[in-house]
């Protein structure tokens, strides 16, 4: 085994470590949000069955809704598909053009990964955006003072 190869071998193990590692990531981060929200729950039921008063809200309906997951904006769905779409167009690039014309697997790799970090940046783009809750314009919030 030449040094390229186990040069290449290297960077593509260490590439598969970093995907995965981000995937668990993301998952770990998921699942401690949820399980956050689980224990909110069943402590504000707790206190409802021992006859305790829940903490005190001026407003109960606003205390659910932001327990309750949100929903992302117009912007941030729209985001998200094109992500997803101009993402599998990348990889579909790269692929077929990696084993379909073998003398330019390179190009291919590069060309096809180009289009998939965009689409990915894209997606990015639409989980930061999916934050703001929809209402990213003056017109919902209420004024104060």
């Amino acid at each position: 085994m030449s040094t390229i190869e186990l040069l290449r071998l290297t960077a593509m193990i260490a590439l598969l470590i970093l995907m995965v590692a981000g995937l668990s990531l993301a998952w770990l981060a998921l699942a401690g949000r949820q399980r956050m929200r689980e224990l909110a729950y069943q402590e504000r039921i707790a206190m409802i069955e021992k006859g305790l008063i829940p903490s005190p809200e001026t407003d109960p309906a606003g205390f659910e809704a932001m327990l309750a997951p949100r929903r992302p904006s117009e912007k941030a769905i729209l985001f998200r598909t094109a992500g997803v779409i101009i993402t599998g167009l990348g990889l579909s690039m790269m692929l077929l053009l990696f084993f379909v014309v073998p003398q330019i697997r390179g190009i291919a790799i590069g060309v096809g990964g180009a289009v998939t970090v965009i689409g990915l940046t894209i997606v990015a783009n639409a989980i930061l955006l999916s934050g703001d809750g929809g209402e990213s314009n003056g017109r919902n919030m209420t004024r104060r003072g």
